[in-house]
Order: structure tokens, then C-alpha cells, then sequence
């Protein structure tokens, strides 16, 4: 029962002295105590009622809130001492001060009524959430498909919903949230040790993830428009639930049909045939997108593989099946795709997305786990061109270069750029380098808490436009020009020379 209900009881003598504002507030269970130090007997959710034999001084109330605040209690009923007429002014000070709900109980009210009748209230409401958790058990295994899942899910919890993909693909669901929220959404929940999690959107908007699948790499996610840590156990409960029924509807993207690892394995062995391409479900002829990923954790390459090739076929539109086929082989991960995104002139919207996956998804790595590296192939349009396809993927997944715990994607244009140069040289090589040429810039970023590097690398991606650099910064002019003064003074390049420009452009790729 909330706060308010109980304060609306008629006979108890209790009056609100503070916490108006916490009114809708859940009571769990009540709790007669003057103990100083209650807390081994609370668990959260209680009315505490307490006749305050533990005050011997003022400076006892504020400890005996504190105890009461750690152990979660939902507000305080104070009264029925013989020494006592009101409430004492501490321990309204105490209960203000840290936010508890304080109540003044009538001293002609027995804390034995309080109780029972609390008790009674709380028991005949149980009973009844009893009956309606049998009712919805009942119909949650009745449900067949995900459409009805989600109207229970809508029907049951009063709440619009979203189901999300790892990369925060809109799957299903009524839920309306930007790219921009899904992306936060999704982010969070990867960052997250475990589900469900509250995801805070604006000051005005709360929601709750819960994890659809086995692991945070490989898994979907629900997205509820409330706050779970509200709900009583109930219902959190019947959400969990619903969120293992999704899980078995929805298809494991880590299990791949046995034709997709076949057509892999002869690609990998350089033999294709048509009937390969056919039993895994694509067309022997049109363009055709050789991706491959290599790294750990091996859940979170197969995924960012998954969320590509799905992602090509219709970014967020949930109905556009990818006409594509993809395995774990060995230590790779390779994708065959077809259809929409494979073609050279779909190539850019293809690295986009894959770019846009790899950056939501490297939120799910940590630096233990080491990195994922994804690179892409021209496309082909013949059978025979699929096995140099699959080496060219190979060769620009090598040029990938992910931080420790992240994903990068590199296209086929890097063949062609610095980035194959940087490869062949050993890594302390390319470490040094970097070093001395930012040493001192990351250590004046770090002194000053400042964004030299950052605006270096946005003044170097604008090719060198101050106004260019300053609007995609949201940035003065005149603070772009003083950075990049700063930038000349502390690694000794100038800007203005194309050699300096170019050793500054190649340290910055390190990064």
C-alpha cells in the first residue's frame, strides 16, 4: 500500500509532519521499534513506529534517522511516549534533513492497532495480486509469437515498450525513441554489469532495460518507459518473465544455420558453388560485400557482424530481412551479403552503418577483452571473384586499428591510404612516434583539463578550415585559432607546412 492510503485509513491518529512530496511511496510491511540501531530487523519498505525510548539526547535522533535511512525504510511513525506531548523539533529536524517521511502518532491510537491494521490491509492485497500473477501466468504461456508478448507486456505493465537490437536497431514495439536515445540506451546497458538497469533520457524521462538474451553482447534488449526500481516485486517479476518468452522467440544470432557455415567454409577453402550460395538462401548472381571480423570477445565480433549486415539491408526497419549468410570460422568471423548495402554504389551507407554499429557496440568491450577488427571488400559480381574478395577483407581488416576493449572498421580505401603504410611498421615503432609528436599535448590537455588534441584532430578533419572546424566544434573562431597557436607551441609542427601537417595527421591516426 502507498503512503497516502495509509494516511487516508480513518481511527489511526496519524498526522504528516514531513515528506508530502513522498506520498506515492510503498509500504511493505510494519515495524514496531526503540532500538537505537533497528537496522539487522528492516529490509527495506517499512513503516517504522517507534516510541522513541532510545532518545536520551537530541543528537540521538539525527543517528537513529541515519540507521533508518540506510536500511530503506518508507517513512517513520513517531509517538506514545509518556514524556512527550508532540513529536521533539530534533527529530522533525533529523527526519527534514534526510529526506524520511516523518508521521505524528495520535497518543489514544495503540502502535498494536497501527499494526494490525496495516497488516490486514497488506494481506488482503497480496491475496489479490496473488490471483492476478496466477492469471498472468496463465496467459503468458498461452502467448505465441512476439506481438502478443508485447501487447501483455503493454496490457500487464500499463507501458509502452521497445525491443531493441545490440546496436539499438527499433526491432519492435510502440516505444518512439530517436537513434540518438536508442543509442544511450543501448550504451548504458553494455556498460551495465547486469539487468535490468534505469537509463535516465531527460530530467522529465525515466526508463528501464531489461536484458532478451543469453549475454549483454549477443542479446536483445527491452525497453520499458518506467522506472523498475518503483515497482514492487510483483511486477518486476512478470516483467523478467516476459523477458525470457522474448528471448526464446526472438532467434539466437549467435546460432547460424548449418547452409551459412557450409557456404563460409568453401569460401574460406576458395571453392563456391551455386547450390552454396542457394541453400543459404542468396542469389547465385548480382553484387556481392565479403566482411570480416577477427578479435575478441568472440560474441561481441560476431555481433557487430550481425548488426552490419542486418543494419545494410534496412537500417531501422525491422520487416527488411538481410539477404546475407554469415559464420564463425577458426577465428574469424565472415559475412556474405547480397542484395541491399552490397553494391558499389551502396558501399558508403554499408561503412556507415557498420562505423555506427562499431561504435555502440564498443561500449559492450572492456580492455581485458582485447578488440575487434572489421574490415570490408570491394564487391564482386561473380562467383569466381569471392575468394579474392575474402583475402581483400582479410588485408583491410588488418588495417584496423581498435583500442583495447573497442571495435574498428576499415574499408577499402584505406589499401590505398596511410593506413597500409602505418601496418607494416612494428607497433613500438608506431608507438614512439605518436608519443613524441603528442607526448607534450596530452600532457597539457591532462594539466589543464583542456581539448587540444580533440580540436586538433576536428582542425585536421575540416582540412585545415578554421570556420569549419569552429561550427562542427560549436566554437569562436578566434578559440580555434588560439588552440591550434597552442597546438604549434607545444609540439613545435606549423600548421601552415604540409610536412609538420602531415606528422601531426599521421600521429593523430594513432590514437
Amino acid at each position: 500500500m502507498r503512503l497516502r492510503s495509509l494516511l487516508q485509513m480513518p481511527g489511526l491518529g496519524l498526522t504528516l509532519v514531513s515528506g508530502r512530496h513522498h506520498l506515492d511511496r510503498e509500504i511493505r510491511w510494519v515495524v514496531p521499534t526503540d532500538l537505537r540501531d533497528p537496522r539487522r530487523y528492516l529490509s527495506g519498505g517499512e513503516l517504522v513506529l517507534t516510541g522513541m525510548m532510545w532518545r536520551r539526547a537530541e543528537r540521538d535522533s539525527d543517528a537513529f534517522v541515519r540507521n533508518l535511512i540506510a536500511a530503506g525504510v518508507t517513512a517513520l511513525g513517531a509517538g506514545d511516549h509518556p514524556e512527550f506531548h508532540s513529536v521533539p523539533g530534533d527529530l522533525v529536524d533529523a527526519c527534514a534533513l534526510h529526506d524520511l517521511p516523518l508521521l505524528a502518532v495520535d497518543a489514544e491510537v495503540a502502535f498494536a492497532e497501527i499494526t494490525e491494521r496495516v497488516v490486514q490491509r497488506l494481506s488482503t492485497a497480496r491475496s489479490g495480486d496473488l490471483a492476478s500473477l496466477l492469471d498472468r501466468h496463465r496467459q503468458l504461456i498461452a502467448a505465441d509469437g512476439i506481438g502478443q508478448i508485447l501487447e501483455l507486456i503493454r496490457v500487464e505493465l500499463g507501458m509502452e515498450c521497445l525491443v531493441l537490437s545490440p546496436a539499438g536497431r527499433a526491432l519492435r514495439g510502440g516505444l518512439r525513441l530517436s537513434e540518438t536515445e536508442r543509442d544511450a540506451v543501448v550504451a548504458r546497458a553494455h556498460e551495465a554489469d547486469r539487468l535490468p538497469q534505469r537509463v535516465t533520457l531527460d530530467r522529465h524521462r525515466c526508463h528501464s532495460v531489461f536484458g532478451v538474451g543469453p549475454t549483454l553482447h549477443t542479446g536483445r534488449f527491452l525497453v520499458v518507459d518506467d522506472d523498475h526500481t518503483r515497482w514492487p516485486p510483483e511486477r518486476r517479476l512478470v516483467a523478467e518473465q516476459l523477458s525470457a518468452l522474448l528471448m526464446l522467440e526472438l532467434d539466437d544470432p549467435a546460432q547460424r544455420p548449418a547452409p551459412h557455415v557450409e557456404l563460409v567454409t568453401a569460401l574460406k577453402e576458395g571453392r563456391v558453388e551455386e547450390h552454396l550460395m542457394r541453400s543459404a538462401g542468396l542469389p547465385a548472381d548480382g553484387p556481392v560485400t565479403v566482411i570480416v571480423a577477427r578479435g575478441e570477445p568472440e560474441a561481441l565480433r560476431e555481433t557487430v557482424v550481425a548488426e552490419t549486415v542486418a543494419g545494410a539491408a534496412g537500417g531501422d526497419d525491422p520487416l527488411a530481412a538481410p539477404v546475407a549468410a554469415w559464420a564463425t570460422h577458426g577465428e574469424e568471423t565472415v559475412a556474405v551479403l547480397t542484395g541491399p548495402g552490397a553494391a558499389a554504389a551502396e558501399r558508403t551507407a554499408l561503412v556507415a552503418w557498420a562505423r555506427r554499429c562499431a561504435g555502440v557496440l564498443s561500449s559492450a568491450g572492456r580492455p581485458a577483452l582485447g578488440a575487434v577488427s572489421v574490415g570490408l571488400a570491394d564487391p564482386v559480381r561473380s562467383l569466381e571473384g569471392l575468394p579474392g574478395a575474402l583475402e581483400q577483407a582479410r588485408h583491410t581488416a588488418a588495417l584496423a586499428q581498435p583500442a583495447p576493449g573497442r571495435v574498428d572498421v576499415a574499408e577499402p580505401d584505406h589499401l590505398v591510404s596511410h593506413r597500409m603504410l602505418l601496418a607494416a611498421v612494428e607497433p613500438g615503432v608506431r608507438h614512439t612516434f605518436r608519443t613524441r609528436v603528442l607526448q607534450p599535448l596530452l600532457d597539457y590537455d591532462e594539466r589543464h583539463r583542456s581539448d587540444l588534441l580533440v580540436t586538433l584532430r576536428r582542425f585536421l578533419e575540416c582540412d585545415g578550415s578554421w570556420r569549419q572546424c569552429a561550427l562542427s566544434l560549436h566554437l569562436h573562431v578566434n578559440t580555434v585559432r588560439y588552440r591550434m597557436r597552442r597546438v604549434e607551441e607545444l609540439t613545435g609542427r606549423d600548421l601552415r607546412n604540409p610536412l609538420d601537417r602531415m606528422d601531426l595527421a599521421l600521429a593523430v591516426s594513432l590514437d
